[in-house]
């Protein structure tokens, strides 16, 4: 599947400016599967990901998030929390995962 596929061009308003901007929807939005939050993938560098709620989502692109699609994921926290409690389950029951 190409990256046209997953994008969707729309244009929308600029929040600080008159000037209207073009922005590339995701048809599809990652989301943390355990608190919710969204990858916004736009604003952040490559090698550290941003996590937002969904009202930050919506005032910084213009769009509802409750429109699109999600997949899900863990965020790096909930990840590291989830790893946490699998590593403690098995020193619990005395094997290694």
């Amino acid at each position: 599947m190409s990256l046209e596929g997953l994008c969707a061009p729309t244009t929308r308003e600029a929040p600080s400016a008159p000037m209207r901007e073009r922005f590339i929807a995701p048809r599809v939005l990652t989301a943390c599967c355990v608190c919710g939050l969204i990858r916004d993938g736009t604003e952040s560098s490559p090698d550290r990901e941003r996590w937002v709620t969904q009202r930050t989502y919506r005032k910084t692109h213009g769009i509802n998030p409750a429109d699109f699609p999600l997949t899900h994921t863990y965020c790096l926290e909930c990840f590291t929390q989830f790893t946490d409690t699998v590593k403690q389950f098995f020193r619990e029951i005395g094997t290694s995962p």
